[in-house]
């Protein structure tokens, strides 16, 4: 008993001691040399933090300081960084070449975007990349595949965030009739825009829910301008209309974001404030903070976190303070992690992390992913039944269909069209499945076409066609079938939940155990890939797939594949 007293003693007298310290500038927890300027704020997640160097390089640091992996761009890079959920890091040099790196840093693919990004990428809920360049936003799948790009009419002046419906919202010049003012533009997932032309430049955009008595919510836009006033747009998809007006802030909003329902904002005078969707002030704080310096916010379910260069704050879901921080010398935006760690990169080439707050580390031992996706877009779900399903799907219909899908993956512009080829090409890869409720074609769809349909869906790289490709691989009859099946969940290259590899796993675990050369071979291949892009602890599994597909009693070819994949994840 008096081992715990004493603990507790311990641990009061340290809470104090740090609570004392964020008053003012507090000693770091580690500091690294980094041989460079950290330039950007940046990616802390799951116990672990990124950064890029002025130099062109990319580092990646355990939140202990240990340095996990270094990747060297060969260019200048451009002070944006930003990781996926399951923990890839999108870069760009000012030549306008984007990368993908894997959660060991290694090069996935490059695109030539032929300008250089403006605003950090944005991470989609299916792992497609929105992509902002001065003129064009791009979007891309996780494969690194062009799914369409839109042009930008204007210079933007408040840069994209993630909308609730997945899609991006972001304001440029040029507001009503291209006068004064400014201009809400709403980018789906699948490309579809809408813009409405405001009186006034917009200084902040949050997403929110607009509650109405009849229906749940709206989609709808918080704008908040640069006096302080607000209006509220919901928007379709079709058109943006005005709702009503939102409360007068007591300065300009430095930036905002929205959690279950509750705005937070910082403002110009140093302020705090968190708001319900309705308008009513649920707390304020005169922390006299940030000034008029850059500033972030992070709105979740563990606090407000309030960030500039200079200085940081967290507060509490109630508003009390949880801690605050000078921060010294800083080259640019910090960064705060899960893990209660805040690092800043100086420009003394040296990173620092100060623990803030204590998480249980083993939230991120046996899970290194960031936080999941809010939502998704559906293109995982079952396709629905044809009545009309025999004169749909006859042969002339599958060859036009298939080439006007091609055509549009060679251009780079599937767009809006994206969702009804993907409900088609499943429809006939899974044709001979009764048991997803679709009825059987009278002739059959050929095993050429069923083949051919699971490789154009891969060139879709959403992850959300995992779950789907997995019950399709342990349920139809066909190897070549299983074959396409496993090379496409190869391609799409994520799965972090592990759905796929647990379906891989029975092709060597009794009583179920393939013989076919082609599946196996082909499921030593995306084994591989699944565990370059997903890392741990998914890499384990994979190893022990891979150990069994390499054993003597499997064909000579699938052996190599296994012992070539192997061999790669150690290099």
């Amino acid at each position: 008993m008096k081992k715990y007293v004493l603990a507790f003693k311990i641990f009061s007298i340290f809470s104090y001691s740090l609570a004392a310290q964020t008053q003012s500038a507090m000693e770091s927890f580690w500091e690294k040399a980094v041989a460079g300027v950290v330039i950007g704020a940046p990616s802390a997640q799951a116990g672990s933090v990124v950064i890029a160097l002025d130099g062109g390089s990319v580092k990646a640091y355990s939140w202990q300081g240990a340095l996990l992996w270094e990747y060297f761009a060969a260019g200048k890079l451009c002070p944006f960084l930003t990781r996926s959920w399951y923990g890839v890091s999108y870069v760009c040099r000012t030549n306008g070449s984007l990368f993908a790196l894997n959660r060991v840093g290694k090069e996935l693919w490059r695109v030539n975007l032929n300008a250089p990004i403006t605003a950090p990428v944005i991470v989609g809920w299916d792992g497609r990349i929105f992509v902002p360049t001065e003129r064009v936003m791009f979007c891309f799948n996780a494969e690194g595949k062009s799914l369409w790009t839109r042009r930008i009419d204007g210079k933007t002046i408040v840069p994209p965030i993630l909308d609730k419906q997945g899609g991006i919202l972001f304001a440029i010049e040029g507001g009503v009739s291209g006068g004064a003012g400014g201009k809400i533009v709403q980018i789906s997932a699948f490309g579809k825009t809408t813009g409405i032309g405001l009186a006034r430049t917009p200084a902040v955009l949050v997403s929110i829910k607009e509650k109405r008595k009849e229906q749940s919510g709206e989609d709808a836009v918080l704008v908040w301008y640069k006096d302080g006033a607000g209006d509220i747009f919901t928007h379709t998809g079709e058109a943006f209309e005005k709702a009503r007006a939102f409360s007068q802030l007591s300065a300009s909003p430095l930036a905002a974001s929205e959690y279950n329902g509750g705005i937070a904002a910082a403002l110009s005078n140093g302020s705090v404030i968190l708001l319900s969707t309705e308008g009513e002030i649920r707390w304020k704080t005169d922390a006299g903070l940030l000034g008029a310096e850059e500033t972030t916010l992070i709105n979740r379910e563990d606090g407000v976190y309030v960030l500039s260069v200079s200085r940081a704050a967290g507060f509490h879901r109630n508003g009390a303070l949880k801690w605050k921080l000078n921060i010294q010398n800083a080259a640019a935006m910090p960064a705060f992690g899960k893990d209660g760690v805040l690092y800043s990169g100086g420009r003394d080439w040296m990173l620092y992390a100060y623990q803030l707050e204590y998480a249980d580390g083993r939230l991120w031992e046996t899970s290194r992913y960031g936080a999941a996706p809010q939502g998704d877009y559906g293109l995982g779900e079952l396709p629905p039944q044809r009545s009309n399903y025999y004169n749909q799907f006859s042969d002339f219909d599958i060859t036009r269909q298939f080439n006007k899908i091609r055509e549009k993956i060679e251009q780079g512009q599937l767009g809006e069209d994206e969702p009804g080829f993907i409900v088609y090409l499943k429809e006939v890869a899974s044709s001979a499945r009764n048991s997803l409720s679709i009825p059987a074609t009278q002739p059959p769809v050929s095993l050429v076409r069923r083949v051919e349909a699971a490789r154009l869906l891969a060139s879709f790289g959403s992850h959300e066609l995992i779950p789907f490709f997995a019950d399709l691989f342990l349920n139809d009859k066909e190897p070549q079938v299983k074959a396409a099946v496993a090379e496409a969940i190869g391609r799409i290259g994520v799965d972090p939940d592990g759905i796929a590899m647990r379906a891989f796993a029975q092709t060597i675990a009794p009583p179920v155990v393939c013989r076919d050369e082609r599946t196996l071979a082909a499921v030593a291949v995306a084994v591989g890939s699944l565990c370059r892009v997903s890392g741990p602890p998914v890499i384990s599994f994979g190893v022990t797939i891979l150990v069994g597909l390499a054993a003597s009693d499997k064909p000579p070819l699938v052996r190599k594949k296994a012992m070539l994949e192997l061999s790669r994840l150690q290099s």
